[in-house]
């Protein structure tokens, strides 16, 4: 595995087994990189937000191929609230939700329901 971060673009690229993945850093200031060793191992880093899986970054694009946008969330998860001084709380529960869902404890769609309904909050 190996990275590069472009924080002026705002730019992750990883490369796992020659095939390259571009994120969206959004707006983390990265620190630092983890990897964890286990099987189907994940890689973290530090932010202004705490530690941070990078699977909960959008994909730009995958082997110089642009990846669609994610599709808009349901109504039913939109409020039209404004981010409230308690935004960095909602990203340290998808923090948690992360860490559940890799070690096996939350499905996929539990994971991704309850995430998308936290990132509603902001």
């Amino acid at each position: 595995m190996r990275y590069a971060y472009f924080a002026q673009a705002r730019r992750l690229v990883i490369e796992v087994h020659g095939s390259v993945t571009v994120y969206d850093t959004l707006d983390h200031q990265i620190g630092g990189f983890s990897q964890q060793q286990s099987v189907g191992g994940t890689l973290s880093f530090s932010s202004q937000y705490g530690l941070i899986d990078v699977a909960s970054l959008p994909v730009i694009s995958r082997d110089g191929m642009a990846v669609p946008a994610a599709a808009p969330l349901p109504s039913s998860f939109q409020h039209n609230n404004p981010p409230d001084a308690g935004s960095p709380d909602i990203f340290a529960a998808i923090e948690r939700l992360a860490g559940l869902h890799t070690k096996g404890l939350l499905t996929d769609a539990e994971y991704s329901s309850k995430k998308a309904e936290l990132l509603a909050r902001l």
